[in-house]
């Protein structure tokens, strides 16, 4: 009798989840660490310029790697400077980084790191294929993200992820940050939607998952940086915690049965890979732009085919507040998980 009321109220749980996923019209992607690899990435590409330091420009093991790190570790604290350009500011950290003798290279140094960093940052091609999948089965789609203007619009616009979106959103654009709702909510005027219809997917705990219950999102779906760590086993401290933890972003399609009828064949996703099409977005020309703060980065994406329409391009632009966070502030820093856990 135990058995069979525990396996009804399963099912009725099961049921009602289904239900809750049935509703979900729009969702709204974090982008450092979620859609795109930055903190592996960063790492990728500063291992790879440490070789390029010391293959073509004569750095002993130890130079390449002293200097390679000092500059991680100063550009993960600090990745923007509103007081002058990204292109600068960065010269300005590798000079800093560098011993004496090299710092006459900066300039080459960081070229090199800038082109090695994008590579490593591309999207994956699953993952486009995945926002293909949803933009045919219907969702609106919001890139909602934490940092400093310019440095989140350079990742943007390089990686030509306006196209896949309705919605971009960059927290220093604004007069919040998430966790805060209003942030929230504004993506869910400008694309017409409720709270309780939208899903949000993100690596933190203490942005996107508590952001997304403080706005009563219908879903918050969370991606750990590293599952695998001993903090990532246990929830039981944390107040706000996830609907759904995915191991990979991929596990969404067995929780939205309808995005497998729009899946692209294998055929065609290995035909993109090798064309490396998944760098390319749906809009290729809004991405005219290498930094944030020119072009159109006033916080909108594409806006025709989104539940909003072309009519909210206007709307997004009032919330743009314009430069980016003072100088030293760097809050929205891409630094790791502070608590990666396991749900």
């Amino acid at each position: 009798m135990a058995a069979s009321k525990f396996i009804f109220k399963t099912a009725v749980a099961a049921q009602q989840f289904d239900g809750i996923c049935s509703k979900i019209s729009a969702f709204y992607f974090d982008l450092d660490n979620t859609l795109i690899p930055t903190r592996a990435g960063d790492s990728k590409a500063i291992r790879k310029l440490a070789d390029v330091l010391e293959t073509q420009y004569n750095f002993t093991k130890d130079e390449a790697t002293l200097a390679s790190q000092n500059f991680l570790k100063s550009f993960r604290r600090c990745p923007d400077n509103s007081q002058t350009s990204l292109d600068s500011w960065r010269t300005h950290l590798w000079r800093e980084s560098l011993l004496a003798k090299h710092k006459h290279l900066a300039e080459l140094i960081y070229q090199q790191w800038l082109k090695l960093r994008y590579r490593y940052l591309a999207i994956p091609a699953d993952y486009v294929q995945l926002l293909q999948c949803m933009r045919r089965a219907g969702y609106a789609l919001a890139l909602i993200t934490n940092g400093p203007s310019n440095a989140q619009w350079e990742k943007v616009a390089k990686l030509r992820v306006r196209g896949y979106f309705d919605c971009v959103l960059v927290s220093s654009d604004l007069p919040w940050e998430k966790p805060h709702p209003e942030i929230f909510y504004a993506a869910c005027n400008f694309l017409n939607v409720k709270p309780h219809e939208c899903a949000m997917i993100g690596d933190k705990l203490e942005t996107d998952i508590m952001g997304g219950h403080l706005a009563q999102l219908g879903l918050t779906l969370w991606t750990p940086l590293n599952s695998s760590s001993s903090s990532a086993q246990c929830l039981d401290d944390v107040e706000y915690k996830p609907h759904i933890k995915l191991n990979n972003l991929l596990e969404i399609y067995k929780y939205f049965p309808r995005l497998n009828a729009c899946a692209v064949p294998e055929s065609s996703l290995t035909a993109n890979r090798r064309r490396g099409s998944h760098l390319s977005g749906i809009g290729s020309s809004s991405s005219n732009s290498n930094n944030g703060s020119s072009g159109g980065s006033a916080g909108s994406a594409t806006s025709g085919t989104g539940a909003g329409g072309a009519g909210n391009t206007s709307r997004q632009w009032a919330y743009r507040r314009g430069g980016s966070l003072p100088a030293m502030d760097c809050s929205n820093s891409e630094t790791e998980n502070s608590c990666d856990s396991f749900l």
